[in-house]
């Protein structure tokens, strides 16, 4: 029989199966949760896989690599800022009419 893996469900590092809190992300741990259904319980019940579902990976396999953050958009093109510009000065030129 394999030896039971754990990972943080967090970050996805692999903890030992008494750790409380991950060394990477800092989260603690209250127990140990099977990614199919969700059950959480003691890392003890999951020697042989998940008690609710059967999930025998559950204990073995590493989970699903957590998706990157998203791309930041670019930044708008360089005329974009003159013409802001020349509309604000636009927009200060009419209001300063309109108040002589």
């Amino acid at each position: 029989m394999k030896r039971p893996r754990y990972f943080c469900e967090h970050c996805g590092l692999e903890v030992r199966k008494n750790a409380r809190v991950c060394p990477r992300c800092g989260r603690f741990f209250s127990s140990v949760k099977c990614p199919r259904c969700g059950y959480a319980g003691q890392a003890e019940d999951f020697d042989a896989g998940c008690p609710v579902c059967g999930y025998a990976e559950a204990a073995n396999a590493a989970p699903d690599p957590i998706r990157p953050p998203p791309v930041a958009a670019p930044p708008p093109p360089r005329w974009s800022y003159a013409l802001a510009a020349l509309v604000l000065a636009a927009l200060v030129f009419l209001l300063y009419q309109a108040v002589k």
